[in-house]
């Protein structure tokens, strides 16, 4: 049961995260009112961008430890800053109730080449995966 919903009402989650004391499933609910997600948390990442479009960063190859959003195959490959799209808390902090932190989210553009190779004979050399991720998985390449 969680402790802030004693009488379970509200949902039937369960698991370490739910069960938190941290936990407030209504908390986002509650800062995004009347403005929106990620919209909400806009100026609050602590500062400007560290990257910018154009930039050539790597996507780090480290360890998770329950829940992230940053996709696997592109750990340790480098990719092209297409968009700094918003701030806003990340997954792996936002799973554990640590949501008054945000960073900046970046839109990546990589070569399918160098993500799989050119094993695949439908492979074009102008095909490009793009993909999302927060600014704690990206170093400069």
């Amino acid at each position: 049961m969680n402790r802030n919903d004693p009488a379970g009402s509200a949902h039937e989650c369960t698991g370490k995260a739910v069960d938190s004391p941290m936990y407030d499933r209504l908390r986002i609910a509650e800062i995004a009112e009347g403005v929106g997600d990620p919209q909400c948390y806009k100026g609050k990442a602590g500062g400007p961008p560290r990257f910018k479009v154009g930039d050539r960063l790597r996507v780090k190859d480290m360890p998770d430890v329950f829940y992230n959003q940053t996709p696997g195959y592109t750990r340790g490959v480098a990719g092209t800053v297409v968009s700094v799209v918003y701030e806003s808390p990340v997954p792996e902090d936002e799973a554990w109730g640590r949501i008054d932190q945000a960073e900046w989210f970046y839109l990546l553009s990589f070569r399918h080449a160098d993500l799989w190779g050119t094993d695949d004979p439908g492979t074009y050399p102008d095909d490009v995966v793009q993909a999302e991720m927060p600014e704690r998985w990206l170093e400069p390449a």
